[in-house]
């Protein structure tokens, strides 16, 4: 009886599940990676956010003077 058989179909299977495992941890760290560089950039992304609703804000403020300005100055009629 050929014993060899047994452990040959065991070995190749151990290194299926080894390759597959290898392929499992490179997916791992590339996902890792790719959620770092993702978190930096929504910081990034919530920064500018914030820096154009401050923007924004100002220039609503300054637009609302400037209608209050004109709505207190005498309107010329040229009658």
């Amino acid at each position: 009886m050929n014993t060899k058989a047994p452990d040959l179909t065991l070995q190749t299977q151990l290194d299926a599940i080894e390759q597959r495992m290898e392929r499992l941890l490179g997916l791992i760290e590339k996902l890792a990676t790719e959620n770092a560089d993702l978190k930096k950039q929504e910081k990034t992304l919530a920064q500018e956010c914030q820096a154009l609703r401050s923007r924004h804000d100002k220039a609503s403020s300054q637009l609302e003077a400037l209608i209050q300005r004109l709505k207190t100055q005498p309107t010329a009629t040229g009658a």
